[in-house]
């Protein structure tokens, strides 16, 4: 039976109707604030003037002369490093909890309670634990005998940046087990019967099915990790207050006092162009690197 014409007009306004609303929240949520965000990186404003005053690419030339942006890009590494290995610590704890061993369920709960929490909260707890004086670590290194032992882990070293990014290592590798885990009982459990059969062991099984069909997973789950890395803002924010020295300041809070300390927002919307761009040119050689890594394969 063929359909009417009202009946095809109505179809397909339903549907309009269904994709005009994402647009329309992707268009004022996102492109919008992205372009106002360009073009107030072309000004000096202040966050109070009513009209802006173009300057042109002289926030940009501030930022490459004074080399803001790569001075907390080092501090950045850290939280960079740290999101590589909770993505490969979440496929790890993802491939052994998806195989028959006691007590999954429970290990997969312990594993994620960490990323529920409050992050100003952890921050607090990480605060505490941090402590040269009173933090549980030290006590116990003083405890046993250990006092030279003691670690300044919010001390003057670039190590200082590795101890805040670990507060992310531990809340949010569960995230990345439990997406690698629905990634993985997509795939058909004949193709490990079969690799089974023809006298694959565990590890051939991970290496040639599970690996290769999670490919795609493990980019986005990447990228992902790398976007946070970027972007990471509370952890010195709440702790550090980005000291000291600004030897913990990150992209993201050096932006933030700009705009909000120094009143520049002109500046501070130049280095969110900047941090986008970097995001950007991320993505492009992750998906370069492993479309290079599939190719081969």
């Amino acid at each position: 039976m063929l359909e009417s014409s009202n009946d095809i007009w109505e179809r397909r306004w339903t549907i309009g109707l269904f994709l005009a609303l994402p647009l329309i929240i992707l268009l004022v949520f996102s492109y919008y604030p992205a372009l106002k965000l360009f073009q107030m990186s072309l000004t000096d404003w202040d966050g109070m003037k009513p009209t802006y005053n173009y300057v042109g690419l002289d926030n940009y030339t501030t930022i490459l002369r004074e080399n803001m942006a790569w001075k907390t890009l080092v501090n950045n590494l850290a939280y960079v490093i740290i999101s590589v290995i909770q993505t490969f610590l979440g496929l790890y704890f993802a491939i052994l909890l998806d195989s028959n061993i006691r007590g999954k369920r429970f290990f997969r709960s312990f594993l994620f309670m960490p990323y529920i929490l409050n992050g100003v909260a952890v921050a607090y707890m990480f605060s505490y634990m941090y402590n040269f004086e009173d933090g549980p670590v030290n006590i116990l290194l003083r405890g046993i005998g250990l006092e030279e032992y003691a670690v300044r882990f919010l001390g003057n070293s670039w190590w200082a940046n590795m101890s805040l990014a670990f507060m992310g290592l531990w809340q949010n590798t569960g995230l990345a087990m439990v997406i690698f885990l629905g990634a993985l009982q997509s795939i058909p459990r004949d193709l490990y019967e079969s690799a089974s059969i023809d006298g694959a062991n565990f590890l051939h099984k991970v290496r040639f099915i599970t690996i290769p069909s999670m490919k795609l997973v493990v980019q986005i789950n990447l990228f992902l990790s790398l976007n946070g890395a970027l972007q990471a803002f509370f952890q010195p924010f709440i702790m550090t207050k980005g000291g000291p020295g600004d030897r913990t300041q990150t992209f993201a809070s050096m932006a933030y006092y700009t705009a909000f300390n120094f009143h520049n927002f002109g500046l501070a919307s130049a280095l969110g162009v900047f941090l986008l761009a970097i995001v950007l040119v991320v993505l492009l050689v992750q998906n370069l690197v492993i479309r290079g890594g599939g190719e081969e394969g």
